[in-house]
């Protein structure tokens, strides 16, 4: 019985009998399976996660424009007339703005001092081996 590869976990049994009522018109004996599908809950997409630079919240100053920036998109809020959802969804969408506008986001350091050091070290031994070779 050809089932594709996916399937294949999915078929509980599979026998062959006659039928005499098929006319199919080929020489081929009828397969009879039971089949049971399992079907997977399809997973939602993430949302990929924002990554800050929270490091920069340590300069007073942009500590300090942060708070400024947060306070005055608070100000402008009115909170009064709406749900508890619509007020967390519009708190954290501030938080969110504001954050990536004053601080950015994290870059990642894959060059280090150390690693930018190796390479220097590795360009001049490398001048030095074709200096040597070349007559």
């Amino acid at each position: 019985m050809l089932a594709p590869q996916r399937y294949k976990s999915s078929i509980n049994k599979a026998m062959t009998r006659k039928y005499p009522g098929a006319d199919i018109g080929s020489d081929h004996v009828l397969v009879l399976a039971a089949f049971k599908l399992k079907l997977n809950s399809k997973s939602k997409a993430k949302s990929p996660r924002l990554h800050l630079d929270l490091e920069k919240l340590k300069d007073p100053n942009i500590s300090e424009t942060f708070r400024v920036q947060i306070g005055g998109k608070l100000a402008a809020l009115t909170l009064i007339d709406n749900d508890v959802d619509t007020m967390a969804n519009s708190l954290k969408e501030v938080f969110a703005s504001t954050a990536e506008e004053v601080l950015g986001r994290k870059r990642r350091t894959t060059q280090t001092n150390e690693v930018l050091d190796l390479c220097d070290k590795r360009r001049e031994l490398r001048n030095l081996s074709s200096e040597a070779t070349w007559p």
